[in-house]
């Protein structure tokens, strides 16, 4: 009976696992459509079952689907009507309509925000595990409704919680009847008694016999007399004539002494072969298998066991980390690198193509401008140099800002493969969520200047407007105040405000070197004059860690050259005679320069003696004409 129930639990138990084990995943079909052109899917939604999903996007067209962070993922669709997907009952992806402008969305594909693209023709799979504070919105075609056919499957790890207790109690049961069994058959061997056969007892006459032999000294029979032999059938062990030491049959003491063994003959016990295992142990064996098999039963996990299942209990989670606390960054090291490779990839083009329609993709303001006045005038001559390109190495300083909305800005020190080049700051920043990451200003570090210590990537640094008072000066006062010492020398007002160990900016182009270019012979019979004035980009920057600030600007600083007597004519250069259309005048011809500066500005509670530090800087021609 033992045997029979171990054989119904233990198929009751191995039947949890297969014929009634429940499905292997957990499948979320959306049903129904949407006339909506984006449906976004939090990573709470996809989080609500365990295990890495699968997605499958299916509709007659181009299917995208993009994965970022929640605020760039909405920042992204902005006010644009949309449909935000949730789990219903019984697992169903059902639509929230969430209203807004239906005007025709651009491509999700190609963003600087998204940490994974998926697209495809007709249909998309991929798997992914969406965590919680990232989103994945899906597109069909451009300007179409979104897909109706999405599908998202989790891995279920079914929970079987009776198969641990039936298949722990068939085993214990198996291991019953396996007792039951070696008991019974002990029993039964034992109630059969010995099997050897019955012999029969010496007779009176035949013992006689045999004393009397011995007795006379007679020599013993050429083979042993044994039980078995018809002659003589002791049933008495202790009547065995040759055996027994008696009184009656004495010892002979002429019988010769039993020899020692051979020398080198194995001793007594030894040269035998291995003791085969005892009953007993083979019958311990067979009993303790289930038994081990039903322990270790004990230790498997909590789905084959009832009420295996952890309890939920609601947490509120709270912040671990200073990076927890704050606003999120702009963006990550990795998006930051796809970001540096595409830019040198297409200004490297531009430059070569003196393609502006090109370079407009990846720069702007200042930079932007300066490459338009570099084409312009390479596109007239082969003796003008390109404008200085991206750099080509490592990035050794990475700062982003800590914001959710935008404009975003991301600062960077990027190196050269060459190390006897000067590294290079470059300064990005992106418009708005629908815009690639710009680049705005390119600086050349100074020799010998050290950057200030900022925040890592991770945690990046915040930004400031134009008028804190949290700085040394105002950073909207600092471009033109350091515009006018350039020009005035020590005689500015400003002065005061710069450092000017280690300016080599100041070196180039500052009042020393204007004064020496008025005393040059070719400038003798003409007047040089230089102004300066704002650039159109404002200013950017970003917070250090002493509570200063890295702030890239830009402005610029006119030459004029005009004749100091009748008659003189005043020569252009170059790439200004081609924009100025004229290689020499009578009146005198206008060249302007772009100047872009990196500062270093002291916050405001910075020891007494404290100074505005240029890091780096940059020149290149911007426009050249003939005065009047």
């Amino acid at each position: 009976m033992s045997l029979v129930i171990s054989l119904v639990l233990l198929g009751l138990g191995i039947g949890q696992r297969t014929f009634w084990a429940p499905p292997e995943t957990i499948v979320s079909q959306l049903e129904q459509s949407t006339d909506a052109q984006l449906i976004v899917i939090s990573g709470e939604t996809m989080d609500q079952h365990d295990g890495r999903q699968t997605v499958t996007i299916t509709d007659d067209g181009p299917v995208t689907a993009v994965v970022g962070r929640d605020h760039d993922v909405l920042g992204w669709v902005g006010d644009a009507e949309h449909a935000v997907a949730q789990l219903g009952e019984a697992d169903a992806l059902t639509l929230d309509e969430v209203s807004g402008a239906d005007d025709p969305l651009p491509s999700l594909l190609g963003s600087d925000m998204w940490i994974e693209e998926h697209e495809g023709d007709g249909r998309v799979q991929f798997a992914i595990d969406l965590p919680v504070g990232f989103s994945m919105a899906i597109q069909g075609e451009p300007g179409a409704a979104a897909p109706a056919d999405v599908r998202v499957e989790w891995p279920f790890d079914a929970k079987t919680p009776l198969f641990g207790p039936l298949i722990t109690a068939g085993l214990v049961f198996l291991a019953l009847a396996l007792v039951l069994f070696l008991l019974a058959l002990r029993r039964h061997r034992r109630s059969r008694g010995p099997q050897r056969r019955s012999h029969r007892e010496l007779s009176r006459a035949e013992r006689r016999a045999l004393a009397r032999d011995a007795r006379a000294g007679l020599p013993l029979p050429e083979r042993a007399v044994r039980p078995s032999d018809p002659a003589i059938e002791p049933t008495d062990r202790s009547a065995d004539a040759p055996t027994d030491r008696s009184a009656d049959a004495p010892v002979d003491e002429a019988a010769p002494a039993q020899e020692p063994p051979a020398e080198g003959a194995p001793e007594r016990g030894e040269g035998r072969a291995p003791r085969a295992a005892s009953p007993a142990r083979r019958r311990l064996g067979i009993v303790a298998l289930p038994a081990l098999a039903a322990i270790a039963l004990t230790g498997c996990g909590p789905q084959y066991w009832p009420g295996g299942e952890p309890s939920a209990t609601e947490t509120v989670p709270t912040p671990t980390s200073i990076e927890e606390t704050l606003p999120p960054v702009a963006l990550t090291e990795q998006q930051f690198s796809r970001v540096l490779e595409d830019t040198r990839e297409v200004v490297a083009q531009a430059d070569a193509d003196r393609d502006l329609g090109l370079a407009e993709r990846r720069t702007a303001g200042p930079v932007l401008d300066a490459r338009r006045t570099n084409y312009e005038v390479r596109g007239e001559s082969d003796e003008i140099e390109p404008l200085l390109g991206i750099p080509d190495g490592e990035v050794q300083l990475l700062l982003p800002q800590q914001t959710e909305t935008w404009p975003r800005t991301v600062m960077a020190v990027v190196a050269w493969e060459d190390s006897a080049r000067a590294q290079s700051t470059l300064v990005f920043r992106q418009t708005d969520a629908r815009e690639p990451y710009r680049l705005v200003y390119q600086a050349t570090l100074a020799s010998g200047v050290q950057v200030p210590a900022v925040a890592s990537p991770t945690i990046g640094a915040a930004s400031l407007p134009g008028d804190t008072p949290l700085l040394q000066r105002r950073p909207d006062e600092v471009t033109m105040a350091y515009a006018d010492v350039l020009i005035n020398g020590e005689d500015s007002e400003y002065a005061s405000w710069f450092q000017e160990e280690g300016d080599a900016l100041r070196e180039q182009i500052g009042k020393a070197w204007k004064d020496e270019q008025r005393a040059k012979p070719e400038y003798e019979l003409t007047d040089l004059e230089w102004f300066a004035d704002e650039d159109e980009q404002a200013p950017l920057m970003l917070v250090t860690n002493e509570g200063g600030a890295l702030l890239a600007t830009s402005f610029t600083e006119t030459q004029r050259t005009t004749p100091a007597e009748e008659g003189v004519e005043v020569e252009a250069q170059a790439g200004p005679a081609i924009l100025a259309g004229v290689e020499s005048s009578t009146r005198g011809i206008e060249q302007t320069y772009q100047i872009q500066v990196l500062f270093a500005v002291p916050p405001a509670d910075a020891p007494e003696g404290a100074q505005i530090q240029v890091v780096g800087f940059a020149q290149s021609l911007l426009d050249a004409r003939e005065v009047g």
